[in-house]
This record gives structure tokens, sequence and C-alpha cells, in this order.
């Protein structure tokens, strides 16, 4: 199984919105075949480590990272394919949490005969694809909040300065992180102080949708995600849309727009942007900033995940990463779960998990 793993990891930034998958098949002692799941549309990874195999997968023992499916997308049920390929046991590592699969893979092929075994390294494979059980068991897109920041917890000089606070070695984690989501978010205060791309850079992958978070449309008319949004994903996500026709034509019209409903403070109501997003189809979610749009989130319960990259120097007075979350007293602070540190170069990053996520 742990093969099956290291299998699966090869199609990372590459399947979604399918889940990252491996598979082994095993005879006699001997590896007969394996692959993985390349791309959403081609061959799942018991697909492929049974075509490998050929005739020798027969009577084998088929290891795969996540419960074979028995539905028909894309392509065929691999449950189907499975019995028709006459292996004699399947053992997953976790159940498949998309309820058109959720345990019927499993069923499907007990009652074809097989002996199937559940739930080996099933920690490991949930890791693996926390985005997409996280998705499936929220019922909304998993939101991971992405920040550098300080040792002293400042994103930015009182000046505004931030690029770059960390190095390059966590400039491409976080491009990793960009590979992976289905949209980047930031705020209209990012996009005025940085004018950022986010575009993935660095590593390999596709380029997210670039949302932009504003409660107006105050955006700069030259700035890169409106002036270099050739392949139509810039989404603006505006609580007024008053100029959206002017917008589209000074942009060849390939510009998104989301009508968003207020908060009671008058900014994006969150719940809604999420929602919308899930309408859309975006499954994952990485929120880069800034630090309203950043402290907004947190103050919802909406993050998933928290990763903060820190960098060994000390700012003194500037920006904070994280605002005011109405904390008063330290039982109310948001703790997070589950947390590891990492060396990237000369800078740490943490990872972890609020608890007060919904």
């Amino acid at each position: 199984m742990a093969r099956a793993l290291q299998l699966a990891e090869k199609g990372r930034a590459r399947t979604r919105p399918n889940p990252m998958v491996g598979a082994v098949l095993v005879k006699g002692g001997r590896v007969v075949g394996e692959g993985y799941h390349r791309a959403a549309g081609r061959d799942h990874a018991e697909i492929v480590a049974i075509k490998r195999a050929k005739r020798a997968g027969r009577g084998a023992t088929l290891y795969v990272s996540l419960e074979p499916c028995c539905h028909t997308g894309n392509t065929g049920p691999c449950s189907d394919a499975i019995v028709r390929a006459e292996i004699s046991r399947v053992v997953y590592a976790v159940k498949d949490p998309d309820p058109r699969v959720s345990g019927r893979g499993a069923r499907a092929l007990r009652k074809a005969g097989l002996d199937v075994v559940g739930g080996v390294l099933s920690k490991q494979a949930r890791l693996l694809n926390e985005q997409f059980f996280g998705y499936h068991e929220n019922g909304r897109p998993y939101i991971t909040l992405k920040y550098a920041q300080s040792l002293d917890g400042r994103i930015a000089t009182s000046a505004g300065d931030s690029k770059w606070i960390t190095g390059l070695q966590a400039r491409k984690f976080a491009h990793r992180l960009r590979a992976e989501a289905d949209a980047v978010l930031v705020g209209s205060e990012t996009v005025r102080q940085d004018d950022p791309a986010l575009t993935v850079r660095h590593v390999h992958g596709i380029d997210p949708y670039r949302l932009v978070v504003t409660s107006s449309l105050k955006l700069p008319g030259q700035c890169r995600l409106l002036t270099e949004n050739d392949d139509s994903r810039t989404i603006i996500a505006a609580a007024t849309n008053p100029g959206q026709r002017r917008w589209s034509q000074s942009n060849n019209g390939n510009l998104i727009f989301w009508q968003v409903r207020k908060s009671r403070d008058g900014l994006i109501d969150l719940a809604d942007l999420v929602r919308k997003a899930d309408l859309f189809g975006l499954r994952s979610l990485l929120v880069e900033g800034g630090a309203r749009l950043a402290t907004s989130f947190v103050k919802a319960g909406l993050v998933d995940k928290l990763v903060v990259m820190t960098a060994p120097t000390v700012i003194g007075r500037g920006v904070d990463a994280i605002g005011d979350l109405d904390v008063r007293r330290l039982c109310d602070a948001v703790e997070v779960e589950q947390g590891s540190f990492t060396m990237l170069g000369r800078d740490s990053v943490f990872i972890g998990y609020p608890r007060r996520s919904v």
C-alpha cells in the first residue's frame, strides 16, 4: 500500500477534480503491474495497473489507495474492470467520500466474489487527498489560508513593502499550493499594493482561477489580474457590480463577475462567496491575503488548513498577519491542531488545522 500511495503522489496538481490514486497488482510476492491516475478523463490507477499486468493479473491482489469506483463518469466503473480482469483480492486504503461511490465499490466487488479489505494506511491516504475529502465531507470547497510573515507576525512593513519576506524555497512551496488549488483568493487592497499575477511559477502546474474579493469595484485598471487575463480565469467577486459592462468591454469581455451579498459590517458575505464558488465548480480555495481577508476567513470559521511561512527577520511596526478576532479571553482563541513544522532554506513552514473550522 505504501507503494500505491507513492505512485498516487505523482498525480499531484494534475488530477483535479479527481483525487490522486495509485494502484499495485501483486502475485506470488511479485509486482506484476502498477500505475497511477494521471489526469481527469484519463484511465484510473486500477485500469493502468491492470493493462500493464495483462494476463499476469489473474488471481492477483490489487492494492489501491482509494476504494475503487463503481459509477460511470468520463471512464467506466473500475469495479467492473477489476472483476473482468479476474483479480482475486482487493486491498484499499480508505473509503471514497464521493456519495456516488462511498462503500458501493467495495460492496460490488464482494458481491462478485472477491476478497475485499479496507482501511490499510487510511490516515496517510486521507492526508494525501485532504482537499478531496474535505470538499465531500464539509459540503463546500476546502479552504486553505496561506501567508508569509516575519518572526514578529508582520506581512509587510509600515510602508507596505512585502516582497519578499521569505526565500525562494518557501516561495516555490507557495506556488505548489497554488497549483493544487482550484482558485486563489486575494482582496482588493492586495491587488492595489502588490499587483499580483496569481499564476503558477517555479513548479509544474495549471494556473488556478484568480478570485478578487472586493466590497466595491475600485481596482487599478492596469493591474495584471485584469490586463493579463487571456485565459479568462480572473473572477471579480463584488458586493456591487455597477460597471460590469464597462469592465467587460475594456478587458475583451473575458472577466467573470460574481455579485455577492454584503455582510452586516458592509464587507463581503463570505458564506455567500463560498456558496458561489461551490456552484461554479470550485472545490478548493487558497486564500493568500491580505490581512483583512485572512482575518475575515479565520473569524468566520471557514479555514480548514493553515499554512504559515515565517522568515527569520524582525520588522517591528508594520502590517499584522491577522487582525482583530474579537478574542477577549484566551479560551476563545482559535486553536490549531495537528501542527507540524518544516524548514525550507532559512524559513520555517507551519501547517495546522484550526479547530473552529466548519
